[in-house]
């Protein structure tokens, strides 16, 4: 049977299995029971979806910013390593011309360089090497955690003050919109954007994202 919204449940099962390194049990238990209930309920509307997405974003944010910057430095070095071992001879002459000019593997594939100077096949082969070096770290990730749990569960602590301090930004954020009517729709229009971000299956927003927000909208009521 297709459920409403088959699409959006069958995300949330994909991000339920991508829980990263580190995240506790329990948070993937309760993920696990949000998607088992929304699964059962034939009349779960998208926001209830999306909803449930959000809470379990902002339960795993600290615990996968975390692991990500724990792995961060030895963890690129390698999936760069492996990357360079996976592409043809003169693909992975492209790339150190790039990493010798002090550009990262992650810059590169987030440029427009990415898409101008290199093929649809060299692209390829590159995306299928990032694939596979992360398939192999994501292996490997607990027991590198479990040799660094102390300074992972301090990760965690800063992390979670990160989140803290991000909820505050947007709740600042929005008190603006009360300010100037003329203002308000556009206002809550980016405060909604900063909420969907926790969603499980959305992009990270960054702290200093809200910050330029919050500047902006103060500047502009104010002039």
């Amino acid at each position: 049977m297709t459920f409403p919204h088959q699409s959006f449940l069958d995300e949330f099962k994909i991000a339920i299995n991508k829980l990263s390194v580190g995240v506790p049990n329990d948070i993937r238990e309760q993920a696990q029971k949000l998607y088992n209930e929304l699964v059962a309920n034939p009349e779960a509307t998208e926001e209830q979806i999306h909803d449930a997405l959000v809470t379990v974003g902002k339960q795993e944010f600290a615990y996968r910013r975390a692991y990500e910057e724990l792995v961060g430095h030895a963890g690129a070095t390698e999936l760069q390593a492996m990357v360079l071992d996976h592409v043809e001879p003169n693909v992975k002459e492209k790339i150190i011309k790039f990493l010798s000019d002090g550009i990262s593997l992650t810059e590169l594939l987030k440029s427009d360089v990415f898409e101008h100077d290199f093929t649809a096949e060299e692209r390829y082969q590159i995306e299928d090497g990032l694939f596979d070096a992360q398939e192999h770290l994501q292996e490997h990730g607990p027991k590198m955690l479990e040799e660094r749990r102390a300074e992972f569960d301090a990760l965690v602590k800063k992390w979670q003050g990160h989140f803290s301090q991000m909820e505050e930004k947007i709740a600042e954020l929005k008190a603006l919109a009360d300010k100037d009517k003329k203002w308000t729709a556009e206002i809550l229009d980016k405060v909604k954007i900063f909420e969907e971000g926790w969603s499980v299956v959305e992009r990270d927003t960054e702290p200093t994202e809200i910050e330029k927000e919050i500047e902006y909208w103060k500047g502009t009521i104010e002039a």
